[in-house]
């Protein structure tokens, strides 16, 4: 009896799994509607060169068109870094996607 039971429950197991994955794979071919918008709005914003600058003796974010006003100026202070990274800020450190920005930040901030 209990071989027939397990032999059942892996049967419907299976019947599941096919059904979840025709289901996944139909939706993927798709586009999925919003899914779509979101990834060409995420393009939009990797082609964004963000650079972090000195401003006012703490650690700014500007982007690269607008060299004047700062997008966010952070509470890391410029005279508590390394030499490097001082130096570094002097010219501007370059960054191509806001992944890396963000983990840039972290380690200056640490």
């Amino acid at each position: 009896m209990k071989i027939k039971f397990k032999i059942l429950l892996m049967g419907l197991l299976c019947i599941a799994t096919v059904f979840f994955a025709a289901f996944v794979f139909a939706d993927f071919e798709s586009g999925g509607g919003e899914k779509g918008a979101a990834v060409s709005a995420m393009a939009e914003t990797s082609s964004i060169c963000y650079v972090l600058r000195e401003y006012e003796g703490y650690v700014a974010v500007f982007v690269e068109n607008d060299p004047t006003c700062p997008m966010t100026v952070t509470d890391i202070q410029v005279s508590t870094l390394r030499e490097l990274d001082r130096t570094l800020l002097e010219t501007g450190i370059k960054l191509y996607s806001r992944e890396r920005l963000m983990m840039t930040l972290e380690d200056l901030g640490s």
